[in-house]
């Protein structure tokens, strides 16, 4: 008994004890929540420092920086009254006052135990916004709305952001595009606990940053918006020049008098420039000007100095290099060139060296000559050359094979009579597709001397043919031949008969005199010689010779004579017109049969339907009856009336419908050519 007692109580003893441990520990002051390492708040705003402390024994405190810091309800206080929870509240945060490290501390709860309580420091950063961003030149020269700068130059330029906490960060900017600094940002303290932040950037003067922005942004944390600080970029460079053609492109070559054209000289020039015009070396002075319309140098809409010459139209004397240069501060630039070519029609050149009288030269039957040379023309493109002759109408002209538009000189090879008369030479060329001719006015002759040749001879037996009629009251037989000297004999023979020219053989036969040839008011060495036949006959067909002779020599041929009886001529046209006669008959006999078959064809159709023609009630009589016929053999079967009880009605007759159709007109009735089915009446 005395033994189970003192288990027991040694047994709640220990129960005790250990309920005493547990309760000891799970009393020990501990931190539920402690300040952030790190918290920002801008500056007048209020803050909340949070420190929760689990079995809070001991009195709340805080420092800042090391120091202790005395609670004020208008400045410092705790957040409740609560007894784990030692929050403080500042009340308009200020920079001086309330940037640093602070500390949440709890006081030990016994003297034995010293289970004082301090957090780790926490930094409460005040934001204090910066001012806008400044931008310098060389560290102290501050930079306007321009900065200029030569093209090629390096500057370095600075941008700095002051009394700010923290400081900002500086981002550089030319355009949109973001520039990397020279280096990297200098945050420099100030007093009072802010900063500066300093950037610097090297830059390069370029043609393409001319008119854009350069920007310093500063970005900060008391604002989504950012501080920017710009300055317009003003690149000075040498004037760029070059010429363009208005229109343009060109279509066509300029022509002499009939083109207008507009040369325009377009600067890039920063400043602008002064624009002066050249022609080959020499300067456009304004005399020159005056002659053109020149506009002087004005800034299109892209910002390009324009100046313009205009040739209104464009004439011979305008050819040439032209060019322009401009001018301005920093240099003179390189000169843009167009070379104008004014093309125009074929003209003499020495136009006082072309003689006023006719050039005239005798050459020989059957040689080569080259008797006359074409004044030279002047002409863009170059002119080309042909000969032309009075009696052949050809452009495209050469002298017995040997082409003459790419010479000059004429040349004539094998000279024929044929090749005597007047000679044009004609100087051409092409613009723009068009053929530009020009003739020289001057008359060359050429005269060929040698033996009689007659002209046109045939190829079968060197017979002429001429075609005379009975009854004739004159036929004239003729034939062209050249001679020069002049012929002696001149005859004309057929049987045993000869007679000269200027001869007769009454009442008969009559040798005319020689006719001399007249082409385009030159006499030439060709005649006509003649011979008249009256009262022409039957017996008159037959061979006539003409002998021409000379003291260079002779030359004969023969013209054979057709004699016809216009009576046999009539019976041959009779004939074919009763020819035809018949042919046109036959073929309206086929045409009519053609017509008749159809018609019948067609008519054996409406028979098999059971239908009326139309035109059938517009025929006589008899094709009613013949209607009536086939309506009849056909069957069809009609309809009549049924009787009234007053009076009978007879059965529906289709000739009263024919009798009262004959009686009207087809325009009346309006009833196209086509079949018309005639229905029975309703019955009622």
């Amino acid at each position: 008994m005395t033994s189970g007692l003192s288990i027991r109580l040694l047994t709640l003893l220990v129960v005790v004890y250990t309920c005493c441990t547990v309760v000891e520990v799970n009393g020990e002051q501990q931190f539920i929540e402690t300040p952030p390492s790190y918290k920002e708040v801008t500056l007048g705003q209020d803050v909340q420092l949070p420190c929760r402390v689990r079995d809070k024994r001991g009195e709340c405190a805080w420092q800042k920086d090391r120091k202790i810091v005395t609670m004020r309800s208008k400045k410092y206080q705790m957040l409740n009254d609560r007894d784990n929870d030692c929050t403080l509240v500042i009340r308009n945060v200020s920079l001086d006052f309330d940037d640093g490290y602070w500390e949440c501390q709890v006081g030990s709860s016994d003297l034995m135990y010293q289970d004082a309580l301090t957090s780790l420091p926490s930094r409460l950063l005040v934001i204090v916004k910066p001012k806008p961003p400044t931008l310098e030149y060389d560290r102290s020269q501050p930079i306007d709305d321009a900065l200029s700068l030569k093209e090629g130059q390096e500057i370095t330029i600075g941008c700095s952001a002051q009394n700010g906490n923290p400081p900002a960060l500086i981002k550089w900017f030319i355009g949109d595009q973001e520039i990397e600094p020279l280096r990297e940002q200098q945050n420099i303290s100030e007093s009072h606990k802010t900063w500066i932040a300093q950037s610097l950037l090297r830059l390069h003067g370029r043609r393409e940053y001319h008119g854009l922005w350069i920007k310093c942004v500063a970005i900060h944390a008391s604002s989504s918006s950012q501080a920017l600080a710009k300055s317009r970029i003003n690149v000075l460079y040498l004037p760029e020049v070059q010429i363009r053609s208005n229109p343009q492109p060109l279509t066509a070559a300029p022509e002499d008098l009939e083109s207008f054209l507009g040369l325009k000289c377009l600067v890039d020039s920063n400043p602008p420039a002064e624009i002066k015009w050249y022609k080959g070396s020499s300067p456009l002075n304004d005399a020159m000007l005056s002659q053109l319309k020149y506009n002087k140098s004005q800034i299109g809409a892209d910002l390009v100095q324009i100046s313009e010459l205009r040739f209104e139209p464009v004439k011979k004397q305008d050819a040439g290099m032209y060019s322009c240069k401009a001018v301005n501060i920093i240099g003179e630039s390189v000169p843009a060139s167009y070379s104008l070519d004014v093309q125009y029609k074929p003209r003499v050149k020495n136009i006082e060296n072309v003689a006023e009288d006719d050039l005239v030269k005798t050459v020989q039957l059957g040689s080569t000559a080259e008797p006359f040379v074409c004044p030279e023309f002047d002409a863009n493109p170059p002119a080309q050359y042909r000969w032309t002759h009075s009696r052949r109408k050809s452009t495209a002209f050469t002298m017995n094979g040997q082409a003459s538009s790419d010479s000059r000189r004429l040349r004539l090879e094998h000279i024929t009579w044929s090749d005597q008369g007047e000679y044009t030479c004609v100087a051409f060329n092409t613009i723009n597709g068009v053929r530009k001719e020009t003739n020289n006015k001057q008359r060359y002759i050429i005269n060929v001397t040698g033996p009689p040749e007659i002209q046109a001879k045939s190829d079968h037996m060197n017979n002429h043919e001429s075609i005379g009629w009975i009854g004739e009251r004159v036929h004239t037989l003729k034939i062209r031949f050249c001679s020069q000297p002049p012929p002696k004999l001149v005859t004309w023979q057929w049987g045993s008969n000869q007679i000269r020219a200027a001869e007769n053989i009454n009442p008969k036969y009559e040798a005319l005199p020689l006719e001399t040839i007249i082409e385009h008011g030159i006499v030439t060495n060709c005649f006509w010689a003649k011979l008249e036949i009256k009262n022409l006959q039957k017996e008159d067909a037959r061979i006539y010779t003409l002998l021409v002779q000379s003291e260079k020599g002779e030359d004969s041929a023969r013209i054979k004579l057709l004699v016809k009886d216009s009576t046999e001529t009539r019976m041959i046209g009779v004939t074919v017109i009763i020819g035809l006669l018949l042919v046109l008959t036959l073929i309206l006999i086929g045409v009519w049969s053609l017509v008749r078959w159809r018609r019948r064809r067609y008519r054996q159709g409406m028979e098999e339907d059971g239908s009326i023609a139309a035109d059938a009630l517009y025929n006589n009589g008899a094709t009613m009856d013949r209607q009536k016929t086939i309506n009849s053999s056909t069957h069809v079967k009609t309809f009549g009336r049924k009787p009234s009880l007053d009076s009978d009605q007879s059965a529906y007759d289709y000739s009263h419908v024919v009798k009262q159709a004959r009686t009207m007109s087809p325009e009346a009735l309006k009833v196209r050519r086509a079949p018309m089915v005639l229905q029975s009446p309703t019955i009622v």
